[in-house]
């Protein structure tokens, strides 16, 4: 194969490189929007997971006032003393089950939200290294280009020369008052 041929060759070699990387840098850059769309989706979850959290310590303190009203009502028609003794025990005890309820639905909600929102700092670094990747696929598809039609140029100059058919080509050029032989060079 001549010189001729081997440039045809990196060329295509070179496109192929190029081509590559346009390829990977589109893959990358959806993998990104992927991403991203998880991590906005994450954060509404943490969101709703607050909201949640929220409705359900009301509920559930709405249900503690509902039941310490229904004990003091018992209590009073039974003609009991409501600020002693046992019946205050009661009343303090349903107060402390309800407090626990409450604080327990907005512990949860946080530590959903928190395990949501550590979800939507990993999709938005992931979508941050997707783009820089996109970027340097087309960079390396570009170097891997270059150097792949550089290696071919390059291997079939040497193999021209060392045939003997680059050294006939080369004789009687001139370069800054120096000319080329074949059997030595400049």
């Amino acid at each position: 194969m001549g010189l001729a041929a081997a440039g045809v060759s990196a060329g295509l070699g070179m496109a192929g490189s190029l081509i590559n990387g346009f390829s990977q840098s589109a893959s990358d850059k959806a993998a990104a929007k992927v991403a991203q769309a998880n991590a906005v989706a994450s954060n509404s979850q943490a969101t709703a997971a607050i909201d949640q959290g929220y409705l359900s310590a009301q509920k559930d303190y709405q249900e503690g006032a509902q039941k310490l009203g229904a004990q003091r009502a018992q209590m009073a028609a039974n003609g009991v003393a409501l600020d002693s003794g046992s019946a205050l025990e009661v009343q303090e005890a349903t107060g402390r089950n309800t407090g626990l309820n409450v604080g327990s639905d907005l512990y949860d909600a946080n530590v959903r939200a928190v395990n949501y929102r550590n979800q939507t700092t990993s999709y938005n670094n992931e979508a941050r290294a997707d783009r820089a990747s996109a970027s340097n696929d087309i960079i390396g598809g570009a170097v891997g280009g270059a150097l792949t039609a550089g290696s071919a140029f390059a291997g079939k100059w040497d193999d021209m020369f060392k045939s003997g058919s680059g050294g006939a080509a080369m004789d009687g050029i001139e370069g800054s008052g120096q000319s080329y032989d074949s059997a030595g060079g400049f």
